[in-house]
């Protein structure tokens, strides 16, 4: 039979190229799934920062995005006690009660409490968009953080909503000196007494982007980033285990994994010499009929019981080599034999010890003495 000759249809440049793209491609899409909600807009309309609607704030963390690289989103309870300046966006239905807890919790981290204004309803054939039909009333929002701070809510002439209240301190002030933003005397907190200062509309301009970063810069220390809670808005989520793969302190196991696969697969690529060919169930020539002969014997637990042949053979071949008449009867063979080395042991003896060997370390003495019986008085060297 002929080789397998067979050229492998594909190069070796051809195979790592698919190779790459394929691990490129699994990567892309564990990233994807791990961080896809984060990275897109939400179709859920309402005053959150994944809102693209005019009422949301995907505007304003696009906008922290471009000023300081990243702003966070805070899905799930345990990440609320961030030290990051966490920007919280209340809705028309949240009660006082989780107003009171949420502050109570963050009381030594910088918070930004931005109070709702506008009631809407999603826009039909628009599920992005909202329809307004009315504001919340004044006396509403200042009765949602009525047990964290005693504050009054007004309405002004530019549409602007104003606050003031006991312990609450001036941030940013319109042009009649009433209060858009004050800060809570007894721990870092903002209120933004209207939304439009921050959300999707209140960005048209230059101005009015500047005068948002003003705001969500109030407690920038440098090392300080911003968050925006998304846990208000239903957005909670349980851990994903998979972004946990990529984020601290699990980072150094997973690209300890990556190595040790493109290790693996760089030692499949790269492997020495060619594959070995699948070997014969039975092997040609005379060789291979002793070896499976033997393979018989030793399968069938009877090797020691070879003995008499092998000392028929050293007896014919020692014969032969010493020129022994070929027509003697095989007792005065055998005497004839023994008389060849007069020091050492006599041939019939160790005949008769490998004819009677009782298992296969005896046999392999006796086979040894008379193999080395045979150099001797063969003068084999």
């Amino acid at each position: 039979m002929s080789a397998d000759t067979t050229a492998s249809p594909f190069t070796m440049r051809t195979v790592l190229v698919l190779v790459a793209l394929g691990v490129v491609g699994f990567l892309s899409f564990l990233l994807m799934t791990a961080y896809g909600e984060d990275l897109q807009p939400s179709q859920r309309p309402g005053n959150h920062a994944l809102a693209t609607s005019a009422i949301g704030f995907f505007g304003a963390a696009e906008l922290v995005r471009q000023v300081h690289g990243s702003a966070r989103m805070v899905r799930r309870d345990g990440a609320l006690d961030t030290s990051d300046t966490l920007v919280i966006t209340l809705e028309p239905t949240t009660d006082p009660e989780t107003v009171e807890k949420l502050i109570k919790r963050r009381a030594s981290q910088p918070t930004i409490l931005v109070l709702p204004k506008w009631l809407t309803m999603p826009r039909r054939g628009k599920p992005a968009w909202v329809t307004s039909f009315g504001t919340i009333p004044t006396r509403t929002v200042a009765q949602q953080i009525a047990k964290v701070a005693d504050a009054s809510i007004s309405e002004t002439p530019n549409d602007l909503r104003t606050i003031s209240g006991t312990g609450l301190e001036p941030v940013l002030e319109d042009s009649s000196g009433k209060a858009l933003v004050v800060t809570m005397k007894d721990q870092p907190t903002l209120i933004v007494a209207d939304p439009d200062l921050l959300d999707n509309q209140g960005l048209k301009t230059l101005k009015d982007a500047k005068r948002a970063m003003e705001v969500l810069d109030w407690f920038d220390d440098g090392q300080r980033g911003i968050a925006f809670d998304l846990t208000l808005h239903g957005f909670s989520s349980n851990p994903n285990l998979l972004k946990l793969a990529f984020e601290a302190p699990f980072l150094p196991l997973t690209l300890c994994l990556l190595v040790a696969a493109l290790l693996a697969g760089w030692h499949a690529l790269l492997r020495f010499g060619p594959a070995l060919p699948e070997l014969r169930g039975v092997a040609f020539g005379k060789r291979a009929i002793a070896e499976n002969g033997a393979a018989l014997l030793r399968l069938a637990g009877r090797r020691h019981r070879t003995g008499d042949r092998y000392a028929a053979l050293i007896r014919d071949s020692a014969a032969g080599a010493t020129g022994a008449p070929p027509n003697l009867p095989p007792e005065a063979l055998d005497r004839y034999l023994d008389r060849l080395d007069k020091d050492g042991e006599p041939f019939t003896a160790m005949a008769e010890r490998a004819s009677h060997a009782q298992d296969t370390r005896a046999l392999l003495d006796a086979a040894r003495a008379l193999y080395q019986w045979k150099r001797t008085v063969t003068r084999e060297h």
